[in-house]
């Protein structure tokens, strides 16, 4: 016979009662689920309506209305929003809003010009179902699409409220493009007569050139800018140059190249000490002063000078002085020309060809000019000339002239070569 233990007895009790818990809660929790669950089919299975207020309506098709058609639509036609009822599941439905349907009015369906009575169609989200529409219908003006452009040449609007700097003139405003190719509905088109460009200078005042870009507007024949969106510019945008002149008064200064003397160590007259000039700003700021450059070593004793003023402007650069020329009277020191002999012995040709020699011809007789006293110390013997075979001119007895270039023989205070052609005849043997 067996006995049983008290004590295994008890922990088997206890052993017992939690897994019964166990299935019990497993249990319940899965009739809970599917009460739940058999009630959410039951509730989102049925198809409920809402309202939705504040469809815009669009417009679409306008490309294809002109390209296959040649219409395009007039401006000022603007659509009331519409009401819609739609139709789903309820969780659905809470997540939307007017903004997820599309009212389109699909206006290349047009058949003519003129007033076109066109279907609103509504598009919804994927499973809504569109019930009903407040409007289903929408009355559309078509225009016949045209292009002009014979007229549309581009003017600039600078305003009338600038003021111009002292000394500067207005000239003119460019633009770029010169003209422009408009299209759209011929009744709009019929009152446009002209485009310009707004490039309003304001109360500016304007002392150089002005560049930019400026918007480009349709105006009618009072002024008033038209304003379209079935209207097409082939420029939206074009660039403005106003251009103006300038004058500027500029000393004259004499400028001696010889070498010898500085225009303060001789008498000078000029007929105009300074000059008037006008031009672009950008052309005028690099001119300081009128130079008149002369070579003093060709001057013995006085000499008168003329200048043509244009000749010594730059390009852009006018005259406003009133007079075309600048004299200038030169009067050298108190100074003497001798006459010396080069004798042909101390004459060089160089560049010959190879093996070949020369024969001088002749002496050659040169002019010195400075003061008087300070001939004492010219060496003759060292007076020298050379002449280059590369720039001869060949004499029509065979023989060769050349320009000789002269060496005095040192650098003597004052003196120096009146500046004439000396030339030297030799032959090659």
């Amino acid at each position: 016979m067996n006995r049983t233990n008290p004590e295994e007895t008890k922990a088997n009790k206890n052993t017992r009662a939690p897994r019964a818990k166990t299935v019990v809660f497993i249990v319940v929790s899965f009739l809970a689920a599917f009460v739940i669950w058999i009630y959410a089919i039951g509730y989102d299975s049925t198809l409920f309506e809402r309202t939705f207020d504040g469809v815009s309506v669009v417009i679409e098709g306008e490309s294809e209305l002109t390209s296959s058609k040649g219409f395009t639509l007039a401006e000022g036609q603007e659509f009331s929003s519409i009401t819609v009822v739609a139709k789903g599941k309820r969780s659905e439905l809470n997540e939307l809003d007017s903004s997820d349907f599309r009212a389109v009015i699909d206006v290349s369906q047009a058949q003519g010009a003129g007033d076109q009575t066109l279907n609103i169609v509504v598009y919804s989200p994927n499973g809504i179902e569109i019930v009903s529409q407040s409007s289903t219908t929408a009355t559309v003006f078509v225009d016949e699409f045209t292009q002009k452009n014979e007229l549309l040449s581009v003017s600039v609007d600078i305003g009338n409220s600038y003021i111009m700097s002292e000394g500067v003139t207005f000239v003119n405003a460019t633009v770029n493009p010169l003209s422009v190719l408009v299209s759209g509905p011929a009744s709009v088109l019929d009152s446009v007569k002209g485009a310009y460009v707004r490039f309003d200078l304001g109360t500016k005042v304007i002392s150089d050139n002005i560049y930019g870009y400026g918007a480009i507007e349709l105006r009618d024949e009072n002024g008033k800018v038209i304003e379209n969106p079935y209207i097409s510019i082939s420029d939206r945008t074009a660039y403005v140059t106003v251009s103006v002149t300038k004058q500027k008064s500029v000393p004259v200064r004499v400028q001696f190249t010889g070498g010898m003397f500085d225009p303060k160590d001789v008498t000078l007259s000029v007929s105009a000490p300074a000059v008037t000039l006008s031009g672009s700003p950008e052309a005028l700021k690099s001119i300081n002063e009128l130079v008149l450059n002369i070579d003093e070593t060709a001057i013995d004793g006085s000499a008168e000078l003329d200048f043509p003023i244009g000749s010594l402007l730059p390009e852009g650069v006018s005259n406003e002085s009133g007079a075309s020329m600048i004299t200038v009277k030169v009067t050298m020191p108190e100074l003497a020309v001798r006459g010396y002999r080069i004798k042909a012995e101390n004459i060089t040709v160089v560049n010959l060809p190879e093996g070949s020699e020369y024969k001088i011809k002749n002496d050659l007789d040169i002019s010195l000019i400075g003061p008087r006293d300070a001939f004492k110390s010219v060496d003759r013997g060292a007076l020298s000339a050379t002449v280059d075979f590369n720039r001869v001119t060949v004499e029509p007895d065979g023989s060769y002239t050349a320009v000789a270039t002269i060496d005095i023989g040192g650098e003597y205070e004052c003196i120096y070569l009146l500046n004439q052609s000396y030339e030297v005849n030799f032959t090659i043997e």
